[in-house]
């Protein structure tokens, strides 16, 4: 009987020796692995976290940047070849003004700078047609300073860098405040006698010049560019004055 229970005794030890050498080796293994899978975790959150930080510092930077140093935006300068040199603007391309003819009832009321060097529709347009509109040039109704009465019109369309509006104010010569100047003139459009067709109101450049293609003064009409005079009453006077003519300047912001 002493014997058997020495037996089990020896045997419930070298159990328990082996218990805890497997314990021994068993804990530190789970503890390494539970530890190193967190530690993969925190290190995939870190670089989840660098990642999001630099993306906010990207937008806020982006937020933080003046609204007018990307943005560009365009205009068309009626009476010259070339867009004045100011507040970052540069010429896109030097035109030519063009329009309906004066006495037509049909075709665009609105005028257009076309460019000097035109590319040419395809020979099979229009495979059919029962009419079709007419663009005419420009002609100055009137003389100033370095151009003269029938002379052709010039146009540009200039390009304003750090700048997204454009704004023609008629009975001005200067901006409002925060706003640059682009150029000033006199306001033109159509004659008002009967018959003519209706036009825009353009402001032509104080210091307007004529168009070099051909001779000058030709007299072959178009579209006619004329002064355009105030008339008192519902216009109100003051404070305008009866058939002063009309001021206008272009601004940028």
């Amino acid at each position: 009987m002493t014997s058997s229970v020495n037996r089990f005794i020896a045997g419930d030890k070298t159990c328990m020796k082996i218990f805890r050498g497997w314990i021994a080796k068993t804990i530190p293994l789970g503890i390494a692995l539970l530890c190193g899978d967190y530690q993969n975790k925190i290190q995939s959150l870190e670089s989840l976290v660098s990642t999001q930080q630099t993306n906010i510092q990207s937008l806020q930077s982006q937020v933080n940047k003046s609204p007018d140093q990307e943005s560009m935006t365009t205009y068309t300068v009626w009476g010259r070849k070339n867009c004045p040199q100011i507040n970052g603007t540069t010429t896109v391309y030097s035109g030519i003004s063009a329009g309906a003819q004066y006495n037509h009832g049909g075709g665009g009321s609105n005028t257009l700078c076309l460019t000097h060097n035109p590319d040419h529709a395809p020979s099979n347009f229009p495979t059919s047609k029962e009419g079709y509109a007419q663009l005419f040039g420009s002609e100055y109704q009137f003389t100033y300073k370095n151009y003269a009465l029938d002379d052709d019109v010039p146009c540009a369309v200039c390009l304003v860098d750090h700048s997204s509006v454009i704004l023609m104010i008629a009975s001005k010569t200067t901006c409002p405040s925060g706003w640059n100047v682009q150029y000033r003139g006199f306001l033109t459009s159509q004659s008002t006698t009967d018959g003519r067709s209706p036009s825009e109101y353009l402001c032509l450049h104080d210091n307007a010049e004529y168009l070099t293609e051909g001779a000058r003064q030709h007299n072959l009409n178009g579209r006619l560019f004329y002064p355009v005079m105030a008339i008192c009453g519902s216009l109100p006077c003051p404070p305008y004055t009866n058939s002063q003519y009309i001021t206008c300047v272009v601004c940028s912001k």
